[in-house]
């Protein structure tokens, strides 16, 4: 097992510059030193003023097994030796590293103890990996503590000799006083916004590998299923084929189900400018047809969204309605009905993109039926952070299923993400103030107002938070049920979106609450619902549950 590694949510960051190097030696040193090593780093974090530093100006902590600190101070590029002493230039002023790796690492002592009354071995070491000193017998320090060009590849190896010598006749202070005190005085908690820039940058470079695949495939016709789990790219293969049509002034049709999720990705399409390319959810696409050929759709009628279907396949259609290209999201909540509309919209040459996901299938429809299509499945996330995939791969076995239900999903984010909190509510009353606060809770955590998405498990008509225009200190920011002239979503004023399960598939946000959660049976429909909820949190997810099904919740994630 490899070392471990504080804060752990930055491995994998796509970084650049010095950056870059660190990130390079920390990924060295956790393969190289054994897991009962730990790590503490500064990349994306509290201290990032310091210029990646943890603490000062180093680079690494290290705590050994034996108790003994290591304080690496890495420098890279070029340097001068003067006198025994090796100096870096930065700018007009001279660093002596030797003087500030000795400062940095008495200064860790002294504060550890005025706290705990105790020593803190702290072995300083010096790692130059571009730089080779002429001659190491010369410096003013202890030699066998600089690593440079020569020995880059041996500062794990230095680390274990040190300390598995020092641990055969030494006693040192307990290492687990110390990574508290490491904790405490490095302040290893994330910095909200730097982590979630860095998360938004790693989940879209992530995730764009869906694209990079299909865009590789060349068959003809070109009718492609891609099944794909939460996060796992499929928003972004779409934005991009509607990008790559636009580049080849192709017209394409984007149909969804979920009204808020056309409204959403239509706003994209005109931020970005992308001509040709139009824009529904699958109702709104038939409303649509029909008044341009003249009828009007009286939904007053019962079961007037069930005959919206058969009134196209019955009406002439101009050949605008013809696309080049034709993208499905939201499949798994198509109708196979539905599929003859859509194949109306099409010409002999026109390039198919179904996109579906079958776990997010919340109104238990059987899978449309794409015979001759060309299949693509992937199960990797690349939205949520490993807790969350973690928690929702225990939270299944608490489920109730007719037939097996094969979660398919792997965690390939590398974030480890926040651990996930807990409100539980008896009552209505304590359901508001539960809620209010999580949401205070997000606030603690860093998170702005705009970063945060309260989600109910009920619809609008039954839930009681959507009915809320404020919870305690936070105004709800709520659908009016309205659209503006652009058919965009109008929005109360509030400052926290809030909004049910069912509109917000497709969407996410850094920090969720999920709040009504009350199971009495556990079963099939409850966990997919889970599923779309708990998928939406990009860093923080928090649950709000009824005693009973939160308590069941919380002994599955935790036992």
């Amino acid at each position: 097992m490899p070392a471990k590694v504080y804060p752990s949510d930055t491995s994998e960051l796509a970084l650049d510059g010095a950056q870059a190097r660190e990130r390079d030696v920390l990924l060295q040193l956790q393969a190289q030193l054994p897991d009962n090593y730990t790590i503490y780093h500064g990349i994306h974090w509290s201290r990032i003023e310091h210029g990646l530093t943890v603490t000062g100006r180093i680079q690494f902590l290290v705590l050994g097994p034996s108790g003994i600190v290591y304080s690496i101070l890495m420098k890279t590029g070029l340097m001068k030796v003067d006198q025994g002493r090796v100096v870096k230039q930065l700018g007009e002023q001279r660093q002596d590293v030797f003087n500030a790796l000795a400062e940095q690492s008495a200064l860790l002592n002294q504060k550890f103890r005025l706290q705990h009354q105790g020593n803190l071995r702290v072995e300083p070491i010096f790692y130059c990996p571009d730089f080779t000193i002429p001659d190491p017998g010369g410096l003013t320090v202890n030699a066998e503590r600089v690593v440079d060009a020569r020995h880059k590849d041996e500062l794990a190896a230095l680390i274990q000799t040190i300390d598995i010598t020092a641990d055969l006749f030494s006693s040192h202070s307990n290492p687990k006083a110390i990574h508290s005190f490491l904790c405490n005085e490095l302040n290893l908690v994330p910095e909200v916004g730097a982590l979630s820039q860095a998360a938004e940058t790693l989940v879209t470079r992530l995730s764009h590998g869906l694209e990079q695949w299909v865009s590789r495939l060349n068959f003809e016709p070109f009718r492609l299923r891609v099944t794909g789990t939460a996060g796992s790219g499929k928003s972004q293969l779409a934005f991009s084929e509607l990008q790559r049509n636009h580049g080849l002034k192709a017209r394409t049709l984007y149909v969804c189900y979920n009204r808020p999720l056309s409204s959403h990705m239509a706003q994209q399409v005109r931020e970005a400018g992308l001509m040709g390319a139009v824009v529904f959810n699958f109702h709104a696409l038939c409303d649509r047809m029909l008044r341009d050929a003249g009828l009007d759709v009286d939904y007053a009628s019962p079961g007037v969204f069930g005959r919206l279907a058969e009134q196209v396949l019955a009406t002439p259609l101009d050949k605008r309605w013809v696309f080049d290209s034709i993208v499905v999201d939201e499949g798994q909540d198509f109708d196979q009905s539905w599929l003859p509309v859509l194949q109306r919209c099409a010409h002999s040459g026109t390039r198919w993109l179904w996109l579906e996901d079958p776990i997010q299938n919340l109104y238990a429809k059987p899978a449309v039926s794409l015979p001759g299509w060309v299949s693509l499945h992937t199960p990797m996330n690349y939205r949520n952070p490993k807790r969350v995939v973690q928690a929702l791969q225990l939270v299944q076995r608490e489920f109730n299923f007719e037939s097996p239900l094969p979660l398919d999903i792997e965690a390939a984010c590398p974030l480890e993400g926040l651990p996930l909190e807990f409100f539980e509510y008896d009552n209505e009353e304590s359901l508001l103030s539960q809620t209010a606060k999580a949401i205070t809770a997000c606030l603690r955590h860093g998170f702005t107002r705009d970063k945060i998405a309260v989600l109910s498990m009920r619809g609008h008509e039954k839930s009681k938070i959507l009915a809320q225009a404020s919870l305690g200190p936070h105004s709800l920011r709520h659908f009016t049920g309205r659209y503006d002239d652009n058919g965009s979503q109008v929005f109360t004023e509030g400052n926290v979106h809030a909004e049910s399960v069912y509109r917000f598939k497709g969407q996410a946000a850094q920090a969720v609450v999920v709040t009504e959660l009350a199971f009495s049976e556990f079963n099939e429909a409850d966990f997919r619902k889970l599923f779309v909820a708990m998928t939406r949190a990009k860093l923080l997810l928090v649950l709000v549950g009824h005693s009973d099904t939160l308590q069941r919740l919380r002994r599955a994630v935790f036992a």
